[in-house]
C-alpha cells in the first residue's frame, strides 16, 4: 500500500471539549428565550390579597369589598407582565378604596348588592392606566361587596321570618283550597243522596257516618219542614172551617190565601218577638221615638 492511498487517521477532541460545549448550549438556550417576542395582547387577572373596608351611610357598620384586578399590556411577556402587575396591584386597590368610600357612605349596611351593582358601572368606565419605566399597564377593576357580619346576622333572622310567615300563609291558602274542594264533593253527594228514597237504608250498609249525618241535618230537617208545613195546613183548614171536608178548587185557593197569611204573620211576628227582653216585656224604645 502506497503513502498516497493511506487515510489520515481522525483528529481526537481535545480533552475537556465536551463540558464546555453543552454550557454553550444552556447559554445559547436561556438567551433565545428572553430574545422571544412578546406575545401580544397579553392579560391577567389577579384576587388582591387585602380586602378593602368603607364605612356605610351612618358610619355604624361597613362594607367588605373585595377585589379582583385583570391586567392588560401590549409588548410585554408574561412573565414581565406578572411582575408589574404586582407592583402596581396596591396602586389599584388605592383607587378601587377611593371611588368606594365616595359611594358607600349613600348606602344603607344592608344594601351591599346595591353598591356592588353601582361600584362594578363607576369601574367599568374605562380601563385605569398604570406607568413607571416606561412600562404601561392598563387595570380593569372588579369588585364583590360582603355585608357586615352583625348586619348580615340581623338580616338572617329577617328573612327566616319572613319565610316562615310566606310558607304558613300558602299552607293556610291550600288548606282551605282543598277543604273548599272537599266541601263541594260532599255537597254533591248528599243532594244526591237526598234525591233518593233507598239512600239512608244504603248508607248504614257502607258508611254509618255518614248515614248519621245525613239523617240528623237533612232528612231530620226536611221532616220538620214538612211537619210545619202540615201544620200550617191544618191551621188555614180549621180557620175556613173545612176540616176533614173535599175542596172545591175556588176553596182550595182560599185556603192557599190563608196559608200565605199565616206565613206573613210569622214573618212579622219573628221581629217584634226580637225586641222583648228576657222577661217577656217589650224592651224600651230608644229615645226620641215615640
Amino acid at each position: 500500500m502506497t503513502a498516497d492511498n493511506q487515510i489520515p487517521p481522525k483528529s481526537e477532541p481535545p480533552q475537556g471539549a465536551g463540558p464546555v460545549r453543552r454550557l454553550l448550549t444552556h447559554f445559547r438556550a436561556a438567551f433565545s428565550y428572553w430574545d422571544r417576542p412578546p406575545a401580544p395582547d397579553l392579560t391577567q387577572r389577579r384576587r388582591h390579597p387585602r380586602p378593602v373596608i368603607v364605612p356605610a351611610r351612618g358610619h355604624v357598620f361597613s362594607f367588605e369589598i373585595h377585589v379582583a384586578l385583570t391586567w392588560y399590556s401590549e409588548g410585554l411577556r408574561e412573565d414581565q407582565l406578572g411582575a408589574w402587575s404586582l407592583q402596581f396591584a396596591d396602586l389599584a386597590r388605592r383607587d378601587v378604596e377611593h371611588k368606594a368610600a365616595d359611594l358607600a357612605r349613600h348606602f344603607h349596611p344592608h344594601q351591599a348588592g346595591a353598591l356592588e351593582i353601582q361600584l362594578n358601572r363607576e369601574l367599568s368606565r374605562g380601563r385605569r392606566r398604570y406607568e413607571r419605566q416606561g412600562v404601561v399597564l392598563h387595570c380593569k377593576p372588579e369588585v364583590r361587596v360582603k355585608l357586615d357580619e352583625d348586619v348580615k346576622a340581623e338580616l338572617r333572622h329577617v328573612h327566616l321570618q319572613r319565610l316562615r310567615e310566606e310558607s304558613e300563609h300558602e299552607l293556610r291558602i291550600r288548606r282551605i283550597q282543598l277543604t273548599d274542594q272537599l266541601t263541594q264533593r260532599w255537597v254533591a253527594l248528599i243532594d244526591r243522596l237526598r234525591l233518593s228514597p233507598l239512600a239512608p237504608a244504603a248508607l248504614r250498609l257502607t258508611d254509618q257516618e255518614l248515614a248519621n249525618v245525613l239523617d240528623q241535618f237533612v232528612l231530620k230537617e226536611e221532616r220538620s219542614n214538612v211537619e210545619r208545613l202540615a201544620a200550617l195546613l191544618e191551621e188555614a183548614l180549621r180557620r175556613s172551617g173545612r176540616v176533614g171536608q173535599p175542596l172545591e178548587e175556588h176553596e182550595a185557593a182560599e185556603i192557599i190565601k190563608l196559608l200565605d197569611d199565616i206565613l206573613r204573620d210569622e214573618a212579622t211576628a219573628t221581629p217584634e218577638a226580637s225586641e222583648m227582653n228576657g222577661n217577656g216585656r217589650h224592651a224600651a224604645p230608644p229615645a226620641g221615638r215615640p
